[in-house]
């Protein structure tokens, strides 16, 4: 107990004449060692009954405040351990502040810096220590990303512009009923031609930036506006304003005024081409016209002169012992369809594509341009759509062991000549579909089959059906073929 606390509780007791002991109580640490080592447990005791990790122990009883964790942590260490060593836990805490405020207020001697020896001139060295490099790579860093921002930036900022190579003059005068423009711009971008009438044109740069795209001309003045747009940053060029002037007729003094007429409406059909030959029933309709409207008519002329009759049913033949059995008559087509696919297309920047849905067989197709005031134009197509070829597969049976009853349905008809009579031991027979195989026999374990020149093995049990398929073994039929 401190001296001040016996003043303080001396005085409170009535007791403050008694004279003061004035000895200076031993640090705190000291107090903890000492009443530790007369309960008679070491360190190791002290940590498993208190639960205070070792280190924190030791570091109390050193006097090593710095070792320990926060102050309110210090305290609740410091009153455990008190209450275990028998101590008074209030003083310990009191004089624990006492020496920490100590610690706070004392007086550091203030050590002068020994006197930097004297360097001669032109002889000092630059030093490059771990630090400067990492600065220096920092500083490389950072110069980068800024230039990486700028160039980002001016990219950004910088607008796509358009230039015309042809005409090479923005106010020009041509002697034609169309002109393809020429020009420059970014890599990529996105041309906007907007005609005298409002009709627009579009076309888009090459990787070099060069760009074309043919216009109709009118008669008279034609004003045209170009603008790109840049693929990345969707930004516009400045408009690029053109003027295109078409001579008007000359008229004689004297001789009545003529109008020339408007230009005939032209036509170019990119596909199909005449005589068309395909498997596929979707077939595209392309090309440009300087018309507004393009209808497209069909007409069913025939059946496919390429397309392959229709295949019978399914043949079953047998080895030379037992007589071939007859092919089946074949199963007549679907009739062709009243109504063939047609289309009726407006056409906003002269070019046009449109896909229709043919049945099998031969069409001729009629494309006609429309435009207001002048003659159609149109033009006739032949088309074969053809019948896409089936894939068979063959079914080989084999008899071995006795005579049993065979009957074979190929897709669901019965296969001449295995109609469910009797078959002979060493008889083997082949037949094709386009799908499956339903057997059905007395005896499964006298029948061997092969799907496709892949041996499936006998069947096996007793009577029986089963389904053959491609790709899986042969499964029990739901139903008696």
């Amino acid at each position: 107990m401190t001296a001040r606390h016996q003043l303080r509780l001396g005085k409170r007791l009535g007791r403050d004449r008694n004279p003061i002991d004035a000895t200076p109580a031993p640090p705190v640490g000291e107090t903890l060692q000492l009443a530790r080592e007369r309960k008679g447990v070491d360190l190791y005791r002290a940590e498993r009954d208190t639960k205070i990790r070792l280190r924190y122990l030791a570091a109390l009883e050193d006097g090593d405040w710095d070792e320990l964790p926060a102050p309110v942590y210090t305290k609740g260490f410091l009153r455990n351990y008190a209450i275990y060593l028998g101590l008074e836990p209030e003083e310990i805490l009191d004089r624990w502040r006492e020496e920490m405020e100590q610690m706070r207020t004392a007086t550091r001697v203030a050590v002068a810096p020994p006197p930097m020896p004297l360097a001669e001139p032109g002889g000092r060295r630059l030093t490059v220590s771990p630090a400067m490099i990492v600065a220096g790579l920092v500083a490389v860093g950072i110069i980068l990303f800024v230039g990486y921002l700028g160039v980002q930036f001016l990219r950004f900022v910088n607008v796509t512009e358009v230039s015309l190579t042809y005409p090479s003059n923005v106010v020009s005068t041509l002697d034609a009923q169309q002109v393809t423009l020429q020009g420059s711009a970014g890599r990529g971008a996105l041309i906007s031609i907007t005609g005298p009438d409002g009709t627009p044109y579009s076309t888009t740069a090459d990787e070099s930036g060069n760009w074309t795209r043919q216009v109709p001309l009118a008669r008279g003045r034609n004003n045209f506006t170009v603008i790109a747009t840049d693929p990345v940053t969707q930004r516009d060029s400045t408009p690029l304003q053109l003027t295109i002037f078409v001579p008007l007729p000359s008229v004689s003094p004297g001789a009545p005024a003529t109008i020339a007429p408007p230009p005939p409406i032209t036509m170019t059909l990119f596909g199909p081409t005449n005589g068309f030959m395909t498997t596929d029933p979707n077939v595209t309709f392309s090309g440009t016209t300087t018309g507004t409207r393009i209808t497209i008519g069909t007409t069913y002329v025939g059946a496919s002169p390429t397309t392959p009759a229709p295949s019978g049913l399914p043949v079953a033949s047998a080895s030379p012992s037992v007589a071939p059995h007859a092919s089946s008559t074949p199963v007549p087509s679907a009739p062709p369809p009243l109504v063939g696919p047609s289309a009726d297309l407006t056409v906003t920047s002269g070019a046009f594509s449109q896909a229709l849905v043919f049945p099998v067989g031969h069409w001729r197709a009629t494309v006609t341009s429309y435009a207001s005031g002048l003659s159609p134009v149109a033009q006739d197509v032949e088309i074969l759509v053809q019948q896409p070829p089936v894939t068979l597969i063959h079914l080989n049976v084999f008899i071995a062991g006795k005579r049993v009853t065979l009957r074979v349905l190929a897709d669901g008809v019965p296969v001449p000549g295995l109609e469910g009579g009797p078959v002979n031991d060493g008889d083997q027979f082949s037949a094709t579909a386009t799908s499956e195989f339903c057997l059905r026999t007395s005896r499964g374990a006298a029948v061997s089959v092969t799907l496709d020149n892949t041996p499936l093995g006998l069947l096996g049990g007793g009577p029986g059906s089963w389904i053959i398929k491609p790709g899986q073994d042969p499964q029990p039929a739901p139903s008696p073929c």
